[in-house]
Order: structure tokens, then sequence, then C-alpha cells
């Protein structure tokens, strides 16, 4: 046989080399779907913090972006909350993916000053790696007062009283908008 023919190699496979192949096939492919899926996926800080608060903002009646109201107005409160996939060990290098559904419960605080002026809230349940918004509406009353009003958004797993616990790593977000006369 000279070095230039071409050579051909024959693999036969029986049943159990091929049920054996075909399961590597698999394993290798969930491990790799789940790496790159973690990646693009948010991955919480810790177990007990597996919300975080995407965006929120502020829009007319009709969902438009607004931040500066007029007194009577509704001020629609829009929070963008997600689940992590995830959540990563620090004492070695591993990641813990939750398996089930989160139910939180939002809250939306208005503030004047020290004054809270308004207090939303809504249960919801989210599913790991979900993302869903949420808006909460707040009329500014005829005699409002002028000026910078401070929106909190909170993520607790219920009402602290009743031993809910805080389960976003950034619950108490804090954003403005403004009232003119």
């Amino acid at each position: 046989m000279s070095s230039n023919e071409p050579r051909e190699i024959v693999i036969v496979l029986d049943g159990k080399k091929l049920a054996l192949l075909t399961l590597l096939v698999i394993v290798v492919s969930t491990l790799a779907y789940t790496y790159f899926t973690s990646l693009a996926s948010y991955m919480a800080p810790s177990e007990n913090l597996p919300m975080h608060i995407v965006a929120a903002s502020t829009a007319d009646q009709y969902g438009n972006p607004k931040s500066i109201f007029a007194r009577g107005e509704l001020v629609l409160i829009n929070a963008t909350v997600e689940m992590a996939i995830g959540y990563y060990v620090n004492s070695g290098p591993y990641y813990y993916f939750f398996t089930s559904p989160t139910k939180y419960l939002l809250i939306v605080q208005v503030m004047y000053g020290d004054t809270p002026v308004f207090l939303g809230f809504t249960y919801y349940e989210l599913g790991p790696d979900g993302k869903v918004s949420v808006g909460v509406g707040y009329r500014l009353p005829d005699n409002a007062n002028t000026g910078t009003y401070t929106v909190k958004i909170f993520v607790w797993s219920n009402w602290l009283t009743k031993g809910g616990n805080i389960i976003a790593d950034n619950s108490g977000l804090q954003f403005t908008f403004q009232v003119t006369g």
C-alpha cells in the first residue's frame, strides 16, 4: 500500500456501543446548553436572593415614558423583575440552578420628602430565568404638592410582619419624578 492511496477506517457499532455513544452525546449537549444558557442569564448572588429588579420607570396613562406630571394626572409606575436561573457558591466552583417558580410581593412606595403618599402592591410568581413587567397606577391628587417625588420598589417573599424576607438583591431601588402645578 503506497502512502498516496486513500485509507478507510471502519467502525462497527453494536447496540451497546451505540447506546453508550448516544448517552455521551446527550450528556455533553446538556452540559454545553446549561453552560451557555447560564452565561446569558441572570445568576443570583445567593440562594436567598433569586430576584432582581431589571428596570423601573414612570409613564403616562398610555404607557409612554414620562417623568414630569401635573396635578391630577395618572402616574404609571412600571417595574421589570427577573428571576435568576441559578446562583454561584463561593466555597467552590459550583453553580446551583433554581428548579421551581418563586412567589413574590412587589411593593411600590411613593414618597414626598419623608412622607409616604402612596403604597401599592401585587403578588406574582415567576419561574427560573423568567422576566415580567408589572405596572401600578397612582393618581396624583388635584392638590398634590409640587416638586420631587421618590419611588421605592421592594421585592419581598411576603410582608415582613408575616415572616417575609427581602428576595431581590436590589430591593429598595429608588428613582424620582417631578410634579408641576
